[in-house]
């Protein structure tokens, strides 16, 4: 986890729980809702994978910004710190297929 970090963001951090956006806030079909104020019941299933679609999503942001980061270090001249940057970035996209085949599965269900 990053907590401290300087770097431009277009996307939300929550650095607490992964679908809890403060004040009560939860991430449900993609968008953000108060979960206790909305008046809607939202059955487990529909919620677990909104915050699986929500996770491939900013697991892929994240694998993004990694990438350009491993760019400036090889740009730097440090083509062993650019490897291992990059295999870091194909750890997310592994993680994303993954997730992603099993998201599949749930929504033929």
């Amino acid at each position: 986890m990053h907590l401290d970090h300087d770097h431009p963001h277009t996307h939300p951090h929550d650095h607490e729980h992964p679908h809890d956006h403060g004040c009560g806030e939860h991430i449900h079909c993609g968008e953000h809702h108060d979960c206790a104020g909305c008046g809607q019941n939202v059955d487990p299933r529909t919620e677990l994978m909104a915050l699986m679609r929500y996770m491939v999503g900013h697991n892929t942001q994240h694998a993004n910004e990694l990438a350009g980061l491993a760019k400036k270090l090889d740009d730097m001249g440090d083509h062993t710190a650019y490897e291992q940057v990059m295999q870091a970035v194909a750890d997310f996209e592994k993680g994303n297929l993954r997730l992603s085949t099993v998201l599949a599965s749930l929504d033929h269900q």
